[in-house]
């Protein structure tokens, strides 16, 4: 129930706990970690702990006020979630901020390194000098893209990846099957982000086709063309989230090439459903050029940040591989 429900993030809950017990509550928490491991969810929770007067130190998700902010439907419960946070939604916070008769007004702000200038210029006082009882809990991938104006204000709490075993204890309720759990286990590498394309059988099948293109590209044996049909026919479009989403999954398919080929270490393989195909086809391949591709994703990563055209980002890379 409440915090007992999140998993796989023990230090970060009992720090939250001991928050709640000394009633030392900060204006301003800073969530930060990858996408899919809880941080969302262990905010919501922490909110019911702070509006619950059955389980203070946790929640109890049965009575009026946890069962309201579990439906996103209490008044002391704000969340500001959207592909881009504007000022707009900033000053919606402050007009709308008022000082609870019980518990912590909490606003959330999802995904705050997508904020604008303005966004965090207006937020940057009222973080300052909240109403009373009042906490925001800004959530973010990493900090590294956050005024520094913003982070000195906030209490940082960092979360992690999720174990294997706790991945797996997960996805056990929508996943039967022994091995295809384990194999989707490994793939989420400690993030459930991805899990709701998992699921669905027909979308692993072509995740594993995009990465096997991916890995036939780096062998000049398939085009750029091919493999940008199977992004669009697994990810739809060409978002930030989905370019990102992408990047992240050629990083973490060249450092299985490594642990595979050069380490000669399977334990920490996260495309085990490629392992086979890894291990015949790049036995003799130049591991130079794998250590350079890598740097050049990790450079266009960051290049997503800054630049609109997430396409032009993708296909430069590609262009790079194939044409090199």
């Amino acid at each position: 129930m409440g915090l007992d429900r999140v998993l796989g993030q023990d230090k970060q809950v009992e720090y939250l706990r001991k928050l709640l017990e000394k009633r030392n509550i900060p204006s301003t928490l800073l969530f930060v970690g990858p996408k899919g491991v809880g941080k969302f969810f262990t905010a919501v929770q922490f909110a019911k702990a702070l509006n619950c007067k059955a389980e203070p130190f946790n929640g109890c998700d049965k009575c009026k006020s946890c069962i309201a902010i579990d439906n996103k439907l209490h008044p002391n419960l704000k969340i500001i979630n959207g592909d881009t946070i504007g000022i707009d939604d900033v000053r919606s916070v402050i007009n709308s901020s008022f000082v609870p008769i019980y518990g912590y007004r909490v606003n959330i702000f999802v995904d705050v390194e997508n904020a604008t200038i303005q966004a965090f210029n207006s937020m940057l006082k009222y973080l300052e000098e909240p109403p009373k009882n009042t906490l925001n809990i800004l959530i973010a991938e990493s900090d590294e893209h956050l005024p520094q104006t913003i982070v000195s204000r906030s209490v940082v709490v960092r979360f992690n990846k999720l174990p294997l075993n706790v991945v797996e204890e997960i996805i056990s309720t929508k996943i039967e099957d022994e091995d295809r759990r384990g194999t989707v286990a490994h793939i989420l590498n400690g993030s459930l982000e991805n899990f709701p394309r998992l699921i669905d059988e027909e979308t692993y099948k072509k995740r594993k086709r995009l990465l096997t293109s991916f890995l036939m590209l780096l062998k000049k044996e398939e085009t750029t063309t091919t493999l940008l049909n199977r992004f669009k026919d697994y990810y739809g479009d060409f978002t930030f989230d989905s370019c990102r989403n992408f990047i992240d999954e050629l990083l973490d398919l060249m450092e299985d090439i490594v642990f595979i080929v050069v380490k000669k270490d399977t334990d920490l393989v996260k495309n085990i459903d490629l392992l086979g195909f890894i291990a015949d086809e790049f036995l003799t391949y130049n591991m130079k050029k794998v250590y350079e591709y890598s740097k050049l994703f990790a450079e266009k990563k960051e290049a997503l940040f800054s630049n609109a055209n997430q396409f032009n980002i993708i296909l430069s890379a590609l262009f790079t591989i194939e044409y090199a």
